[in-house]
């Protein structure tokens, strides 16, 4: 019996101990306020949770300090560098450092998603899905996956912004900052599963957003040309999953790409950590490829039909033979381009200008590049209503500039069925 309790009483005397050491070692790290650039692994958060003492609400708040402040380098990552610690070292402000950085959880949430839906797809092809089948404000049918990416987004980003607008939605989305929070917020406008049609057959798609100052004395919100823009954005979802965002003025700070890294857990088991990869992003001046569809063109006006002629020929001002590439998803052949050079876009108004021209063209001004409807720059276009559709013409400058010098680019409105 002596034994016994001898024993019982040493075990509890180590779980003391063990508890007060593991205690001590998470203040140590919550209190030194160190912000290197990635976390730990989830696992090592779980061990540390396991021993904090306390009720579980007293747990979870612990974790919570930790996850702010620890000390985000490992050994296996020593010199990457994540988003938010990114945002910092440009001494973005807080408050838009918080929108950015929801919008990259909603990626990360849709990207976990969309990696799993031909397996949702599979289950649910004897049952009726719960979501999707509605026409939404465009006028198109809503996949389900249209659905839960516009939830996700709305979910992650509501809490850190004035209004948002979706191109799901009719109307605007009040956010759920407090008032005295409105001062100085933002608006975004955001596309949540751009090139949805290409589901079906796992062709790359993403998300696009674009981020203003929000005024609550204004009557109306996302009544401002894109010059207004502050940050811009769009996510590719592929073979990896790359976010590339445009900073400043017209894209005066630049544009940076990062990658998500699915080793690298938040505190919920969600991949959501974006690790610089593309800094300083720059679009060459011109390229060698054109991204449109060319089965329409019998529907092409007369100038764009000669400069694909010629463009094919070498026999633009240029004298580049031009070679077409086209996935028919906005953000994978904006990404393409980007980085190879050339131009993209759609000569009919059909892409939203809120949702995608004006975000996509800041990003493109951030790279060196242009966006242009084919006579006007996207950013200096005003907005008549939340869901106004342009001719998109965007990517490297003397590939725009020599495009529009061709004159009658511009194609009338009209649908297809495919």
């Amino acid at each position: 019996m002596f034994f016994r309790m001898s024993l019982f009483k040493s075990t509890l005397a180590l779980l003391s101990l063990l508890t007060w050491t593991t205690h001590q070692y998470a203040i140590a790290f919550t209190l030194s306020g160190r912000n290197s650039p990635n976390r730990f692994h989830s696992q090592s958060y779980s061990k540390i949770a396991h021993y904090l003492p306390g009720n579980v609400e007293e747990r979870k708040r612990c974790m919570t300090i930790l996850h702010q402040r620890i000390d985000r380098h490992t050994d296996d990552h020593p010199d990457q560098t994540s988003l938010p610690l990114f945002l910092q070292q440009q001494n973005i402000d807080d408050k838009l450092s918080q929108v950015i950085c929801a919008a990259a959880r909603a990626c990360a949430d849709i990207s976990q998603e969309l990696s799993r839906l031909p397996i949702s797809s599979s289950r649910q092809s004897n049952q009726k899905s719960p979501k999707g089948g509605e026409t939404n404000v465009q006028g198109e049918v809503q996949k389900p996956m249209d659905v839960i990416a516009n939830d996700i987004f709305i979910h992650e980003v509501i809490d850190y912004v004035g209004v948002m607008a979706s191109e799901e939605e009719e109307h605007v989305i009040e956010g759920k900052l407090m008032d005295f929070d409105r001062i100085n917020a933002y608006e975004i406008a955001f596309d949540p599963l751009d090139g949805s049609s290409n589901l079906d057959v796992s062709v790359p798609t993403g998300t696009i957003f674009g981020i203003a100052p929000f005024s609550s004395e204004k009557k109306s919100p996302f009544t401002s040309s894109g010059r207004s823009l502050c940050a811009a954005g769009y996510a590719v979802y592929s073979s990896s999953v790359e976010l590339v965002i445009s900073l400043g003025q017209s894209g005066e700070l630049g544009a940076h790409g990062f990658t998500l890294d699915p080793l690298l857990k938040s505190e919920e088991g969600k991949d959501y950590d974006f690790i610089l990869t593309r800094p300083n992003m720059l679009c060459q001046e011109m390229g060698a490829f054109y991204s449109l569809n060319d089965g329409r063109e019998p529907d092409w006006p007369d100038g764009l039909k000669r400069w694909v002629h010629d463009a094919k020929r070498g026999k633009t001002p240029s004298a580049t033979v031009y070679s077409s590439r086209y996935i028919c998803s906005l953000c994978a052949d904006f990404h393409r381009t980007l980085i190879k050079g050339g131009w993209c876009g759609n000569p009919r108004p059909h892409l939203r200008l809120l949702y995608e021209a004006a975000p996509l063209s800041h990003i493109a001004e951030a790279c060196g590049g242009r966006g242009s409807d084919g006579q006007t720059d996207l950013l200096d276009i005003l907005p008549n209503g939340l869901h106004d559709r342009t001719p998109v013409f965007i990517g490297s400058i003397r590939d725009i500039d020599e495009l529009v010098s061709y004159g009658d680019i511009q194609q009338g409105a009209k649908s297809y069925g495919n």
